[in-house]
C-alpha cells in the first residue's frame, strides 16, 4: 500500500489497483483498477482502461478479492457490546442508560466496519441516539458504518414489541399502538423523527409471556402502517414468524418479511409475485442454538429457538427453491448474536444450497434494492459511493475467508481507507 492512511470517514480519492474485482453478481475483473475520486467510483475496469491520475494514493490489492462494501439489513445496534459479562436483552434494555446504550451501539458498529460491512440497517431503540449517531456519520464526525435507521419498532399493546421490556419497565406514550388512527399517527411520529424506514411488529416472538405462532396486529392495522409509510417514501419491514402473520403482512403491502421462521411454499409462491423480500436472520438462532446458555439465555430460551431455527432453515430452504428475494440480515444483538460476525449469515446460506456468489449478492446488491440506496452502494458501478473491501482470499469460492482472523485487509468506506488488517 502506497500513500493510504486509516482515516474518518470523510469523502477521498484512492485507487485500488491489481486485485481480481467483483463489482457485482456476474461482473468481473481478473486485475482491476477501481478508481474512488471525492468519495464516489469514477471508475472501475481493467488497467489499460482506467486511467489513475498523478497524485492519487494507489492502494495495492495485488493478489486479494475487491469487492463492494457489504450490508447487514437487519441489526439491532444499541445493544450488549461486552461479550465477557452477558445480560438478558430484557434487562438491558430496561436497565441501562441511554448513553450506556449508545456507548455500546458505537463500539458493534466499529467491529461491523471492521468486518467489512459498510452499512446497516438498524431496527431501532426509542431515544438512545441512534439518529443522532446516523448523521454524525454521515457528516463525518464519527467514523462509522452507513446506518439506515427505524427509530422505534411499532407494536400493539402486549404485543412482541411491548413484551421486550420487563414488566417493571414504565411504559410511555407511544410505546405502543392500537388500531388503524394511533397506527398511522406512529408513523407520521417516526417519520418527524427522521426514520429511513418502518418496522412493524406483525406477529410474536419467544419473550416472556408470548407464542412465535401468535399474530400482533389485525391486516388493517397493517394496511394503516404501510399505507402511511408508502406514502411517505418509507419501506416497512415486518416482524413476522408464523404463517398466519406472513399471511397478514403481505395482505398489507409490506416491503420485507423480517425472519419468516414457518414460510411455506404457498406464501413463498406469492411474497415472489409481490417482490416482497425475506431477511432470514438465520445466523441469530444459530448462535443460540449453539452458544445460548453461555450467552445469557436460559436452558428453555434455547430449546424454543431451536425449534424456530429448524423451522427458519426450511422457510430458506422454500425461500431460494421459489425464487423469493433473499437480503441478508443477522438479527446481531447484543451477546447473543455479535457484532463483527455478521458473515456467519452468509455461510450459512451457502451451507444451505446458495453459491458464494449468490449469497454475496444477498449482502451487497439485494440488500442496498431492498434499503432503496442502491443508487448509492451494493455495486462497485461508476457514481455511487467508494464502499469497497479487500479481502486475504477468495469468497466467491470460499465464503469463509469474510470471518477468517486477517480476511478482511483493508475497509474503505466513501474512498477514504477506516480499517486496515
Amino acid at each position: 500500500m502506497t500513500g493510504v492512511g486509516v482515516g474518518r470517514t470523510t469523502a477521498g480519492t484512492l485507487a485500488i489497483v491489481g486485485g481480481a474485482v467483483w463489482a457485482g453478481p456476474g461482473r468481473e475483473e481478473p486485475a482491476g483498477t477501481v478508481l474512488i475520486v471525492d468519495g464516489v467510483i469514477s471508475a472501475v475496469g481493467p488497467p489499460d482502461a482506467v486511467s489513475v491520475p498523478d497524485g492519487v494514493p494507489v492502494l495495492d490489492a495485488g493478489g486479494r478479492r475487491v469487492l463492494p462494501g457489504l450490508i447487514d439489513a437487519h441489526v439491532h445496534l444499541t445493544t450488549n457490546s461486552d461479550e465477557s459479562r452477558p445480560v438478558a436483552s430484557d434487562v438491558f434494555r430496561g436497565q441501562m442508560t441511554p448513553p450506556t446504550k449508545l456507548l455500546h451501539g458505537l463500539r458493534n458498529a466499529e467491529r461491523s466496519l471492521a468486518a467489512g460491512f459498510t452499512t446497516l440497517r438498524v431496527m431501532g431503540h426509542r431515544d438512545v441516539g441512534e439518529l443522532e449517531l446516523r448523521d454524525m456519520i454521515a457528516t463525518g464526525l464519527v467514523t462509522g458504518p452507513r446506518l439506515v435507521i427505524a427509530p422505534w419498532w411499532i407494536t400493539m399493546t402486549g404485543g412482541h414489541g411491548d413484551l421486550f421490556y420487563p414488566p417493571y419497565t414504565a411504559r410511555r406514550q407511544f410505546d405502543t399502538a392500537d388500531g388503524v388512527d394511533e397506527c398511522r399517527k406512529l408513523v407520521r411520529l417516526q417519520s418527524r423523527l427522521g426514520a429511513d424506514f418502518i418496522k412493524v411488529m406483525a406477529g410474536g416472538g419467544t419473550g416472556h409471556g408470548e407464542e412465535p405462532h401468535t399474530p400482533n396486529y389485525t391486516v388493517a392495522e397493517l394496511t394503516a402502517v404501510v399505507e402511511e409509510a408508502h406514502d411517505l417514501d418509507l419501506k416497512v419491514a415486518s416482524h413476522a414468524l408464523s404463517l398466519e402473520s406472513i399471511h397478514r403482512s403481505l395482505a398489507a403491502g409490506v416491503d420485507s418479511i423480517e425472519h419468516g421462521s414457518f414460510l411455506d411454499e404457498e406464501t413463498a409462491v406469492e411474497m415472489k409475485e409481490r417482490g416482497t423480500y425475506l431477511v432470514p436472520t438465520l445466523a441469530f438462532n444459530d448462535w443460540c442454538k449453539v452458544e445460548g446458555t453461555a450467552r445469557g439465555l436460559t436452558p428453555e430460551g434455547v430449546a424454543d429457538l431451536r425449534g424456530i431455527h429448524d423451522g427458519a432453515l426450511e422457510a430458506f430452504a422454500i425461500a431460494c427453491r421459489v425464487g423469493v428475494p433473499v437480503a441478508m440480515g443477522t438479527d446481531s444483538s447484543g451477546t447473543l448474536c455479535p457484532f463483527g460476525e455478521h458473515a456467519r449469515e452468509l455461510e450459512l446460506y451457502v451451507e444451505h444450497g446458495m453459491s458464494c456468489e449468490q449469497a454475496l449478492a444477498t449482502a451487497t446488491v439485494t440488500a442496498a434494492e431492498l434499503l432503496a440506496i442502491d443508487d448509492q452502494v451494493g455495486t462497485l458501478s461508476p457514481g455511487l459511493q467508494g464502499d469497497v473491501i479487500v479481502v486475504d482470499g477468495d469468497p466467491l469460492q470460499d465464503i469463509g475467508v469474510l470471518r477468517r482472523p486477517g480476511g478482511i485487509h483493508s475497509v474503505i468506506k466513501a474512498g477514504t481507507v477506516v480499517g486496515v488488517a
